[in-house]
């Protein structure tokens, strides 16, 4: 809302009509409780900003120029043991009871 002051005295206000009381205690309570919940947030703000990205490990290739030398030999790693796990079966058993 708009802020009035002692110089222009304590009137009716411009926009909504209402009557602008001097120390209305309940309205200054409560503009305070939200200046302070408003201050608190940003004093908080960067310990509620964190990104957990479940994909992270997707993008580190061994072929990415990105990569350190370690990253690239420990994903080479990961992409062969996932492609021998795809590539091999193990002993399959159907059963049929008819």
């Amino acid at each position: 809302g708009r802020i009035s002051c002692e110089y222009e005295g304590y009137d009716y206000c411009p926009f909504c009509e209402n009557l602008i009381i001097p120390g209305d205690a309940d309205t200054n309570d409560s503009a305070q409780a939200h200046k302070n919940r408003l201050l608190e947030f940003d004093r908080t703000t960067a310990e509620r900003t964190r990104i957990h990205d479940d994909q992270e490990d997707y993008f580190v290739t061994s072929t990415s120029m990105w990569s350190t030398a370690e990253e690239q030999q420990s994903a080479k790693e990961l992409e062969e043991e996932r492609n021998r796990k795809l590539h091999t079966r193990g002993n399959q058993v159907l059963q049929l009871d008819l």
